[in-house]
């Protein structure tokens, strides 16, 4: 089973940050989930909510805040928002991204990001399932993880729309008779957001595909979650 640092080493660093991202990578995790929303002036970067005032100490919506602006604010710890270039050229090929479309309307942006770094290995996510089928428009060869908290038909048609290879969901919702049906459509699973570690072992023995984890150096070095 893989393991993806959630927002990087989430429990340690403030989200979303370099910081995170660059811990996340010497614990040696398998992946990143991140999370990007774009600026006023069109930059994508990585931030979890549309309002800056929880993770930042700034206020706004990002997409009405310029990058420059948006650079002024802290984090915690010095950090400041990165944009989506910045923390593409820090992971390179280490680690395996997952990017989740927070913004609306941003999915050409990002995807001229990701193709500037060739040596990046990415998926897409996303809630906004109307996001990936704009992805899926533009970009016929991208792998696209529809988000889900529940296994239901519409979960798998849009997995067979999408010809999705996997799906991530959360963690509650990924049960023995789930995990069946997931199988069954041939559908690899994501399972989120996981930081206690007999819940890992539980969905490892469920047959998850991976997991997302706030505290990956816990999970990692748990015996039996690798």
């Amino acid at each position: 089973m893989l393991i993806y640092g959630h927002r990087g080493a989430s429990a340690i660093h403030p989200e979303n940050t370099l910081r995170a991202f660059q811990h996340a990578l010497a614990i040696g995790v398998d992946g990143i989930e991140l999370d990007v929303h774009a600026t006023a002036d069109g930059i994508p970067v990585v931030i979890h909510d549309r309002d800056v005032g929880r993770t930042t100490d700034g206020s706004g919506y990002v997409d009405e805040i310029p990058l420059a602006r948006l650079k002024t604010f802290n984090t915690g710890d010095g950090e400041h928002v990165p944009t989506l270039a910045e923390v593409l050229a820090l992971v390179g090929g280490a680690a395996h991204l997952d990017v989740e479309i927070k913004g609306t309307g941003i999915e050409r942006a990002v995807l001229e990001v990701l193709a500037a770094y060739p040596i990046v290995r990415w998926a897409i996510s996303s809630f906004a399932w109307v996001t990936l089928r704009a992805v899926r428009q533009l970009d016929p060869a991208a792998e696209l993880w529809p988000l889900a908290e529940r296994v239901d038909d519409e979960l798998f048609a849009i997995a067979a729309e999408l010809a999705s290879p996997a799906a991530s969901l959360f963690t509650g919702a990924y049960t023995a008779e789930t995990a069946a049906k997931l199988r069954d459509a041939g559908l690899r699973v994501v399972v989120w957001t996981v930081n206690d570690p007999r819940e890992a072992r539980r969905v490892e023995e469920l047959g998850a595909f991976a997991l997302c984890t706030d505290d990956p150096q816990r999970i990692t070095a748990f015996d039996g979650t690798t």
